[in-house]
């Protein structure tokens, strides 16, 4: 008796090891998991509306809107969708607060988060968030962004 569980033990621990490794074997490749990741943002402007809803403390008050299209850069060491968002804001006063600069960064093909000269990239980018932001946005062709500038509470 004893050897026949030893044995069924012996077999089922060979089963489950071998099952573990095959899961590794079969897993998809780098390639496959970023492309996946890495998905055109169709709703990228309304992505970006909601968003700015919860970025900005007070969304009203805001002008000369402009977002450009995604496109697929490099942040950090990944390749993700990012579009830029440029927007002139204002404080509760309304006094001119200045001009704002965000980089969207999509993942899946959904709005993940936004990077602006505050950001924290994380250890693995030594990079400078504001030149970042400058490097990506300062090439991009804007358009105007309406929906931005009639955003209320």
């Amino acid at each position: 008796m004893i050897r026949v569980r030893r044995r069924a033990l012996r077999v089922l621990l060979a089963v489950c090891l071998t099952a573990a490794l095959a899961g590794c074997a079969s897993g998809r490749s780098r390639e496959e998991r970023e492309a996946r990741l890495n998905v055109y943002p169709d709703n990228y402007r309304a992505d970006i509306l909601a968003g700015l809803h919860s970025y900005l403390s007070g969304p009203t008050h805001i002008s000369d809107a402009y977002v450009s299209e995604p496109s697929l850069q490099q942040i950090g060491q990944k390749n993700r969708y990012v579009a830029c968002a440029r927007f002139t804001a204002r404080d509760s006063d309304g006094r001119h607060a200045g001009n704002k600069d965000l980089l969207a960064v999509f993942v899946g093909g959904r709005f993940d988060q936004f990077i602006d000269e505050f950001t924290q990239l994380g250890p693995a980018n030594q990079a400078n968030p504001a030149a970042v932001v400058k490097e990506l946005c300062g090439a991009a062709e804007y358009k105007r962004f309406p929906e931005l500038e009639t955003l209320s509470r």
